[in-house]
């Protein structure tokens, strides 16, 4: 009634957020709400899986495949580049081997935890 403006309404607040780790993942609250994610198999992150499948480590594109089946490789000779996130990652062997699967090709998206390469043991490669 006197003309004055009102003062502004206070600006909102953003929510808060609470994250807490636990040794089967992760839980994510919020006001009103919570999620549990998961961890992720062991295979995905770590790349390799049991009997030498090399997986990706994240969603990335294959810009390039090193091996072939039949090849031997020696540990840690590159398999193939992966990029993400626009980085390159070099994919190596865990270990001396022959490629038994090239399960992947240049240019395709793959997502996280794929197979990529499947290693056989071979004493003989290096």
């Amino acid at each position: 009634m006197s003309g004055a403006p009102k003062p502004p309404d206070p600006a909102p607040r953003a929510p808060r957020i609470t994250v807490a780790r636990t040794a089967r993942g992760v839980w994510v609250g919020w006001p009103g709400g919570a999620r549990f994610f998961a961890a992720e198999a062991a295979e995905a992150s770590s790349g390799v899986g049991a009997g030498a499948e090399v997986r990706a480590p994240m969603t990335g594109r294959v810009i390039k495949v090193a091996v072939r089946p039949g090849d031997a490789v020696a540990a840690e000779a590159t398999l193939l580049v992966l990029q993400a996130m626009k980085m390159e990652y070099r994919l190596t062997a865990p270990r001396a081997g022959r490629v038994a699967r090239v399960a992947c090709a240049e240019g395709e998206m793959v997502e996280l935890g794929a197979v990529l390469v499947v290693l056989d043991p071979a004493e003989d490669a290096r």
